[in-house]
């Protein structure tokens, strides 16, 4: 039985035109779009999206940073089907860690990220790293149905 993960090209990737080479790393990993959206993001929708990161962090202003970063622009969802048992851990391998500055070169983030963790704290900004991954078989169940609901 092919299982499921949802991906999400944030604003930074879209306004770089990285679409096709970043969805390319998952279709060589043999994995497969099962559906895909383009989605013109309001507040409500991200801070649900985030609501357990706002919770766990409890940073003061990081409700604002999201939406400054993200509300009233486009995104692209994606849920990714494979035959591997452990999708989400393999999406999120592929992805790389958050900091695009501590990503391996051969992970999306590594290869195109030009953001740092120091730099969106210095400028008290949101990391621009790309991409979103769901980090559990849960989260991404609960991702793909707030986001293509």
């Amino acid at each position: 039985m092919p299982k499921s993960s949802f991906i999400m090209l944030k604003p930074d990737a879209l306004k770089a035109h990285l679409e096709t080479d970043i969805l390319k790393y998952f279709t060589d990993a043999k994995m497969r779009i099962v559906r895909s959206k383009t989605v013109l993001v309001n507040e409500p929708l991200i801070l649900a999206h985030y609501q357990e990161v706002i919770e766990r962090l409890n940073l003061p202003d990081f409700p604002n940073r999201i939406k400054k970063e993200f509300v009233g622009h486009e995104v692209k969802i994606y849920e990714l089907e494979s035959d591997n048992n452990d999708i989400v851990a393999q999406v999120r391998s592929i992805v790389g860690p958050t900091d695009p500055a501590k990503a391996d070169p051969s992970t999306i983030r590594g290869h195109f990220g030009s953001d740092t963790m120091e730099r969106s704290l210095a400028e008290k900004r949101l990391l621009r790293n790309l991409i979103h991954a769901s980090d559990s078989d849960e989260n991404a169940k609960k991702e793909i149905e707030l986001w293509f609901k």
